[in-house]
């Protein structure tokens, strides 16, 4: 990449990626460093809807563009702005659909490379993106802790926090209700350790169903948390023993501050595994495909990445993280 052309102060740089937390936390070396490069800040384009107070709330100034899910009234948009953009840049797993309108709307540079000198994994592959692009960079994943919102909050004095949530058509994923009620129960039994039950307010409901799901004398040690802004969660995540997950935005940010993580895998694709010390990203080691689909491709197998992922399993990787009530006496 030693060859690669620089961005001029006066480009026009587009971006085409996807919508979640994680998605801009892997994003975000790359908008911090742009900022200072560019006369104008990158326009963003997405079809997620609710990006724009999360870039607010992360201080990461974009333009940002909600693109139609149908193709010909995406194209009808970028014609309507009638740029010319002399960058568009993909990332290292741009989907075929990105790719292509990528590839029809056009650009003077469209950037989508694989470093095979850096980790497959997606936060590795943008920061060694800005370095191939000659931007600065200081090399920390997902940009570091510096910068990032925080905010008080009522929180117990020793918790681990827990997101059970996942979207519903991750089948691969996304980790049954009585697995994680049963993984509660014998981490509030085993512990002298609370736990923080978070996620957005549409997944009340199910939280408030594995708290009744337990012992009478066990429901009062679960705390549940469904309205907090970004600067909130990375507060309670930081204040927290560790973190418990699906492959989410929650796991990125936890990620991020370094925080000892556990991530429940299930299908996810390896370049979405965060590669670092403080975070195991636990499979039941039943499928080794990672085909990151929303549900199983292969014929009688019904998910058993996720569905033969035992609460065991997961519980010996949480125990390192609790204050153990045997050791404690």
């Amino acid at each position: 990449m030693s060859g690669a052309p620089r961005i001029r102060r006066s480009d026009r740089f587009a971006v085409f990626w996807g919508g979640g937390l994680g998605d801009i936390l892997a994003l975000r070396p790359l908008l911090q460093a742009l900022e200072g490069t560019l006369d104008r800040p990158p326009d963003f384009f997405t079809t997620a809807t609710h990006l724009q107070g999360l870039f607010q709330e992360l201080g990461l100034r974009v333009t940002p563009h909600i693109l139609p899910a149908q193709p010909f009234p995406a194209l009808k948009l970028f014609r309507d702005l009638g740029v010319r953009f002399d960058w568009l840049y993909l990332g290292a797993y741009p989907r075929i659909k990105t790719r292509m309108l990528a590839h029809v709307v056009g650009a003077g540079r469209i950037w989508s490379s694989r470093h095979p000198d850096a980790d497959a994994f997606i936060g590795e592959q943008v920061l060694a993106d800005v370095r191939a692009l000659g931007l600065a960079t200081d090399g920390q994943p997902y940009g570091g802790g510096a910068g990032m919102p925080r905010a008080s909050a009522a929180s117990p004095p020793d918790y681990l926090l827990f997101h059970p949530g996942a979207k519903a058509r991750w089948e691969t994923t996304r980790w049954a209700a009585d697995h994680w009620r049963a993984l509660l129960q014998q981490v509030l039994e085993a512990s002298a350790t609370d736990v923080m039950l978070v996620g957005v307010e549409a997944e009340r409901g199910g939280l408030e169903a594995l708290q009744q799901g337990l012992e009478p004398n066990l429901r009062g040690r679960t705390h549940i948390s469904t309205q907090l802004p970004l600067a909130g969660l990375v507060s309670a995540v930081e204040r927290s023993r560790g973190v418990v997950c699906h492959n989410s935005g929650i796991l990125h940010l936890a990620a991020l501050l370094g925080r000892p993580t556990v991530a429940i895998t299930g299908s996810s694709a390896r370049f979405w595994r965060p590669p670092y010390p403080h975070v195991q990203n636990v499979t039941s080691g039943a499928c080794e495909l990672a085909c990151n689909q929303y549900r199983c491709p292969v014929p009688f197998y019904r998910a058993r990445c996720i569905r033969e992922l035992g609460v065991e399993q997961v519980l010996a990787a949480v125990l390192p993280m609790l204050t153990l009530k045997t050791a404690a006496r």
